[in-house]
């Protein structure tokens, strides 16, 4: 499994942000871009244009935003972005 770690630099919405990419897994079978945009794995968020949709961007930005984070990449969607499980580090 691919892994990526850097710092949060925006948070798009409940479930998506964008981050620096600092380090890259040294095993990682693909190449990543800097920054990169990242949907987290497992959720998914209302729209930011309803009222859940931004609480829910608030609430992700108070846990990340300018946080460095490690993603354990599962894909990369249609829209391009990486898709993955996010941790603190």
């Amino acid at each position: 499994m691919d892994t990526i770690r850097g710092k949060v630099t925006n948070v798009v919405d409940g479930d998506t942000f964008d981050m620096s990419v600092t380090h890259h897994g040294k095993d990682n079978e693909y190449e990543y871009n800097n920054p990169e945009r990242i949907r987290v794995s497992g959720i998914d968020t209302p729209e930011i244009n309803t009222t859940q949709g931004k609480r829910d961007k608030t609430k992700l930005e108070s846990i990340i935003l300018n946080k460095e984070v490690r993603v354990y990449v599962d894909a990369r969607d249609t829209y391009g972005r990486v898709v993955g499980n996010v941790k603190l580090v």
